[in-house]
């Protein structure tokens, strides 16, 4: 699934693809990608229409058009945007942008738990789907007392805290896992049971393991590399049963934790 630094990548991306020109013409198969009408607006409204800005919030794509037409992209758990020459088919594209440099962009979404909503762009950001979300870690940063404060209200696994995106958006299973690791938290802690120093630690790991995604070529993006992974760039993520990278002691566990996966290492992690 896409997270923070897959959807930045993605946010970077279209903002150099959508300045080669307007919106010629915008394409839409009938699935469950839009809601309500969104389909028609999308064809109807998008041509012509010049780009002028994306932002990006948590997971969430924000795109301003002229004209005030916006789009709410969510890529779900396998939504990307791809630039294709106009000739030739796509698997998996629900949606297309057509631009006036003779290419196209194409929604491509294997399982359709993406969306994409047409609104006002000067009403994106007053959206419930964006109210919702808490700080952003690369827009608003991480602060460590904050992010006790919403920690410590609940007794859920920190894990699973972590996945809520009203407590940190854009952090998804793969950094809340690295994170985790690297700060030596076991993931399936109360959260409201982390001290000071343990927040402060979490809050610099999950810092550190987002800038090094962020900084990584694409191809070594899984989720954005059209081939998948060459290799597997995460310390203990999709490594169950692997020695630990730290204490070479330990065998790398994947229990499910709040309905996830949570790969950890039980020595550098202590339950308690």
């Amino acid at each position: 699934m896409p997270e923070l630094p897959e959807v930045e990548h993605a946010a970077r991306t279209l903002r150099e693809w959508l300045a080669e020109g307007p919106v010629v013409r915008a394409e839409a198969g009938a699935t469950r990608i839009f809601r309500e009408g969104g389909r028609r607006l999308f064809t109807q409204r998008l041509p012509g229409r010049r780009l002028s800005q994306v932002e990006r919030r948590g997971k969430i794509l924000l795109l301003h058009f002229d004209d005030d037409v916006g789009l709410l992209c969510h890529l779900g758990m396998t939504g990307k945007w791809v630039r294709r020459p106009a000739s030739g088919a796509v698997p998996h594209s629900h949606a297309r942008l057509a631009l006036a440099g003779g290419v196209v962009l194409h929604y491509c979404d294997p399982r359709l738990f993406g969306r994409i909503e047409v609104h006002a762009a000067s009403a994106l950001s007053t959206l419930p789907a964006v109210r919702a979300l808490g700080p952003d870690p690369l827009i608003d940063g991480i602060d460590p007392a904050a992010l006790r404060a919403r920690l410590g209200k609940t007794r859920r696994a920190v894990k699973a805290a972590l996945l809520d995106q009203a407590v940190l958006a854009g952090v998804g299973n793969i950094y809340a896992t690295e994170a985790l690791f690297a700060a030596g938290i076991h993931p399936a802690r109360a959260a409201s049971s982390l001290s000071k120093r343990q927040v402060e630690r979490l809050a610099a790991s999950l810092d550190a393991v987002l800038a090094t995604a962020l900084a990584r070529p694409v191809e070594e993006m899984a989720y954005l590399s059209e081939g998948g992974w060459v290799d597997n760039p995460f310390l203990v993520y999709g490594r169950e049963g692997e020695a630990c990278p730290r204490c070479r002691r330990g065998v790398i566990e994947a229990p499910v934790i709040g309905g996830r996966t949570s790969a950890f290492c039980a020595r550098c992690q202590k339950a308690g």
